[in-house]
């Protein structure tokens, strides 16, 4: 899952509106690899990195 960092618009998807903390992509939508690499990196328009990597917590286990 991916989150976003810096508000921009998906040149990709018809200018959709990402603000930050929402997640990303949005519901109904697939993006490449290599998509998901520009968006992280500095190679999009805005020179930023756009999204980030999140890893969902791992659930403690119970004390038996």
């Amino acid at each position: 899952m991916y989150k976003v960092i810096h508000y921009f618009n998906d040149l990709q998807d018809d200018g959709y509106a990402y603000n930050v903390g929402d997640e990303f992509p949005h519901k109904g939508m697939t993006v490449t690899k290599e998509r998901i690499a520009e968006l992280a990196g500095l190679e999009n328009k805005q020179g930023v990195p756009l999204i980030v990597e999140v890893k969902p917590k791992r659930a403690k286990k119970a004390a038996e």
